[in-house]
């Protein structure tokens, strides 16, 4: 079963595509919030690329994700492609949440499989997330 999570009410909401809210977590990370139960195909994986894609230019530097894998209840190989082939130049990396089964299974898959173009982990929590991201020297030293 998906999980449900509540936004922290620190995070700076920045909208939404039709299955996914995003928010600010700092002015380096951006938080991804599928809504529970999704199953991403390539249709909802260009939807969300352009929407972080977006939210990266109007910022004017990279951002890190954190992606609440959690709630999602499938990803097709489409979809991951997608997700892969974000670009390095506006994304420093993703961590990717994953605190059940099937969301470590989609994790492993994306990572595995897919192979991004910028550093990606598996972590168990968002704020861990968040710490792993502001770690990464791209954001890191601009700090």
């Amino acid at each position: 079963m998906a999980e449900i999570l509540t936004p922290n009410p620190d995070w700076k909401s920045v909208g939404r595509t039709s299955n996914t809210s995003y928010y600010m977590a700092d002015d380096d990370v951006l938080i991804v919030l599928p809504d529970a139960g999704l199953k991403d195909n390539a249709a909802s994986a260009r939807e969300n690329t352009a929407f972080q894609i977006d939210v990266a230019k109007r910022l004017g530097h990279p951002l890190g994700l954190v992606v609440y894998l959690t709630s999602l209840l499938g990803q097709d190989a489409e979809a991951r492609k997608v997700y892969a082939a974000l670009d390095k130049k506006m994304f420093s990396g993703s961590a990717l949440v994953v605190s059940n089964p099937l969301a470590r299974a989609i994790g492993s898959f994306f990572l595995g499989l897919s192979r991004p173009a910028f550093p990606a982990k598996l972590v168990g929590t968002i704020e861990e997330g968040i710490a792993w991201i502001s770690a990464l020297p791209q954001l890191a030293n601009g700090k």
